[in-house]
């Protein structure tokens, strides 16, 4: 890997260059939010809500007891009939079951962030494409990507410590150096000149703003 600056920064600060991981550091858990929805009389959503979020999460791969209620049961709607619907938010944390050796780690962008990531579409984010792919487990030369947030500005980096921010989810993996005989693309920290806002690239030029540097390189 290539590493630029190497340290944490300090807290509420936008990383501006890629650190590198510590050696002996733990891989970092996915972590996911899974919604459910019901409707019907209150008791009978709020259990079809449960068992339809949970549905969701064994659907991603997770074990139904990686799972804990992060929001709700909540009514969200009142129907004329006097039923209501109802919604739940599960967070899972462990190792999901991808069942694909590697999967598409695609951009996404509204307004005030940019947020790479190979999982569910964010609510608010418009497709901006594919940026190559990464692998779901380890493998020989490779390492851990993870999804940080740094004053709600979304960053990827190979620090399971999130140089010193929040921890999201960890992404998959990555090669840490071009790969020998296998076509590869670079992973590259980039920031806008305007706002220094923090977006992932695999254009060398970083679409004509800011390198930040290199994160690891990622198969086609």
């Amino acid at each position: 890997m290539t590493a630029f600056g190497g340290t944490a920064v300090a807290a509420g600060a936008a990383p501006a260059s890629v650190a590198a991981p510590a050696a002996t550091a733990s891989v970092g858990p996915v972590k996911l939010y899974v919604k459910g929805f019901g409707s019907g009389p209150l008791n009978v959503a709020e259990q079809s809500a449960r068992q339809s979020g949970l549905d969701a999460a064994v659907a991603r791969g997770f074990a139904r007891s990686d799972c804990r209620v992060s929001a709700g049961p909540a009514v969200v709607n009142s129907l004329p009939n006097g039923w209501v619907q109802v919604h739940i938010e599960y967070l899972c944390t462990g190792e999901p079951n991808v069942g694909s050796p590697t999967f598409v780690l695609y951009r996404y962008h509204k307004k005030s962030d940019t947020l790479s990531t190979p999982w569910d579409a964010p609510v608010g984010y418009d497709l901006q494409g594919p940026l190559g792919t990464l692998f779901t487990a380890s493998n020989p030369d490779t390492m851990p990507l993870y999804l940080c947030q740094v004053r709600g500005d979304h960053f990827a980096t190979t620090d399971v410590g999130c140089e010193g921010q929040t921890y999201v989810t960890r992404l998959g993996w990555l090669y840490a150096a071009p790969p020998a005989g296998t076509p590869s693309l670079p992973l590259l920290r980039c920031l806008r000149k305007e706002n220094r806002q923090i977006f992932e690239s695999h254009q060398a030029d970083c679409e004509g703003q800011i390198m930040g540097g290199t994160l690891g390189y990622l198969l086609p």
